[in-house]
């Protein structure tokens, strides 16, 4: 986010982006990267909440007490599965549509008036007709720019345009125009005159019809594209997407539960060891996510079979760590479990 924020303030400094679109690019992108923020939160608060319950020794109490680590999923699993239910909205609904959105506002930014973007002090060119306009200062409240230079390249030769002021005018028919005041053009008297030989112009009003560009209504990208639509395609690239927007809310339930045995801390060691150890999982559980969404764009492997392999993987996992950790915890408390075999036995 930081960096798409960045870009953006690069963009707009330049006068490549309006400034005005700046709040809505950056609200779109944000709600298009929230449901794996929110899964990556709800791992690391459940990691954290329980080693801190190992560090200050109230989960072995909780263990002597007779409990299991299996009894954390219940309360875990409230506290996980409404955020997770957030996640799943915001991967397979919101997502594609804050995707969407921000393409749409794109082109509508890029069909948009070069002289909404001008900014003074910076030579600014307009794509389409081949000028380079140049203001000084800007007065907001009236609505007009100051000491304007313009370089226009048309049919009838190269023109400098120099004008003490200016402002945008709009007609009856909706067609917008730029009038600049009290200045004069210049340009080469012919292609055989000499150096020294210019036209000049003066003008005490010099008004130029501004072009709008249409709106263009390209084919979106497959991210921005929802999901029924997607399994409707039935395209490789459509099903990797599907699995993605899929696996993240499924990945985020299987890492919630593989906090609870991830959490153990020794007191004496600290919990360094098992945090390093989750973010190392989390980056090799992401990174393998847009892995295999790749390899379902290449046809190497199917949507089905992916969902399978990947979440089964993630699931093994789970329950390795658990057997770990419930192995490590009757050899923690061998004098606890001998007591409750010995009181089975009378």
């Amino acid at each position: 986010m930081t960096q798409f924020i960045v870009r953006l303030i690069g963009q707009a400094s330049s006068g490549a982006l309006p400034t005005d679109g700046l709040l809505p690019l950056v609200g779109f992108r944000l709600l298009s990267q929230l449901a794996p923020l929110i899964v990556i939160a709800v791992f690391i608060s459940t990691l954290l909440t329980l080693s801190r319950g190992w560090r200050d020794s109230e989960t072995p109490i909780w263990m002597s007490a007779g409990q299991s680590l299996l009894a954390w999923i219940r309360p875990v699993l409230s506290f996980a599965v409404p955020l997770l239910l957030i996640a799943a909205t915001l991967s397979l609904m919101l997502s594609p549509w804050a995707d969407r959105k921000t393409v749409e506002f794109r082109r509508i930014l890029d069909a948009r008036d070069d002289l909404a973007v001008l900014a003074p002090g910076l030579f600014q060119e307009r794509r389409r007709d081949k000028q380079v306009f140049f203001i000084e200062s800007s007065d907001l409240v009236r609505g007009s720019i100051r000491n304007v230079f313009v370089f226009s390249d048309d049919p009838s030769g190269a023109w400098i345009t120099r004008a003490k002021e200016g402002f945008v005018k709009q007609d009856e028919r909706g067609d917008r125009y730029v009038i600049l005041e009290s200045g004069k053009r210049v340009r080469r008297a012919g292609a055989n005159a000499t150096p020294t030989e210019y036209e000049i112009a003066r003008f005490e009003r010099y008004g130029v019809r501004m072009n709008a560009a249409e709106v263009r209504d390209d084919p979106l990208e497959e991210r921005a594209t929802d999901t029924m639509t997607l399994i409707e395609r039935g395209t490789p690239t459509a099903h990797g997407w599907v699995f993605y927007r899929l696996s993240i809310p499924i990945a985020g339930l299987l890492l919630t539960l593989l906090a609870i045995p991830l959490a153990y801390v020794n007191p004496r060691m600290g919990r360094s060891m098992n945090l390093i150890l989750a973010i190392l999982l989390l980056m090799i559980t992401l990174n393998l996510l847009n892995i295999v969404q790749a390899k379902i764009g290449t046809q190497s492997i199917g949507l089905v079979a992916a969902l399978f392999v990947f979440h089964g993987a993630l699931a093994a996992s789970v329950v390795a760590f658990y057997y770990r950790r419930y192995r490590g915890a009757v050899g923690v408390f061998p004098a606890l479990f001998s007591r409750r075999n010995e009181k089975a036995s009378a």
